[in-house]
């Protein structure tokens, strides 16, 4: 099946977008509803790899999907345990912070955007679905990561022309499957598989540990909300699509 490319890169521009909303909120909107955004995007993720894109793995290339997905799992962790060493060791006022966060922000991405073509190429259930995880997640990271780049005294334009400048490398990871998979046999599957684990590890321990982490009623209530809130939505948007198709 040809890939829809026109999907892939409009949800991409969406992504794009969305990861840009952060500084263009009001800061006390964001302080207020931050935990049920957190919680969302930990609904949307773990929905996504569990009920669309694990299964279609699976069903490609069979159990080494799983091996492949807890590839990316392991991969992630200790990207994340290097990347965490680093920023611990310099500091939030070191210099070299935004840029060693910029660089992360851009790897990231790249997967974002492969993980996002890949799942297109594979069927438009799991690419909807892949989509709106990854852009129920950019909101919170991208509104983290500004927050960081303020902290380091970048002035409010030029942490959104950064920010910006680190979305459009989701576009790369995107190309590199689009021209992989004329060559590659199966590889869409083998990249859906690994996203599927980083997907997993980002929602269970970046993203889930929030949600249980109110320290009222009331905002662990709200944090579940929005968890369920993003599972629902995944459900509704598989659902949706398999109907259309």
């Amino acid at each position: 099946m040809a890939p829809n490319t026109s999907f892939i890169f409009a949800a991409l521009v969406v992504d794009g977008l969305a990861g840009l909303s952060g500084a263009l909120l009001s800061e006390r909107w964001l302080i207020r509803h931050q935990a049920a955004l957190v919680g969302f995007a930990a609904g949307a993720i773990l929905g996504a790899v569990f009920l669309d894109v694990l299964p279609e793995s699976v069903a490609n290339i069979g159990p080494n999907a799983l091996v492949w997905s807890f590839s990316g799992f392991v991969a992630l962790a200790v990207a994340e345990w290097l990347m965490e060493s680093h920023h611990h060791e310099h500091g939030v006022e070191s210099p070299s912070l935004p840029a060693s966060l910029l660089i992360s922000d851009a790897l990231h991405n790249i997967g974002d955007g492969a993980a996002v073509a890949a799942a297109f190429v594979v069927s438009a259930k799991v690419g909807v679905a892949v989509a709106v995880a990854v852009i129920a997640h950019e909101i919170p990271q991208e509104i983290g990561d500004y927050a960081v780049l303020r902290t380091a005294h970048w002035p409010r334009a030029q942490a959104l022309l950064a920010l910006a400048g680190v979305q459009f490398t989701a576009f790369l990871g995107a190309i590199a499957v689009l021209l992989a998979v004329q060559h590659v046999a199966r590889v869409t599957a083998i990249i859906l598989s690994i996203a599927a684990g980083t997907f997993l590890y980002i929602g269970a321990t970046d993203l889930l540990p929030d949600v249980q982490s109110g320290r009222t009623a009331s905002a662990r209530a709200e944090r579940m909300l929005g968890f369920v809130s993003g599972i629902i939505l995944i459900v509704v948007v598989s659902v949706l699509v398999t109907g259309e198709s």
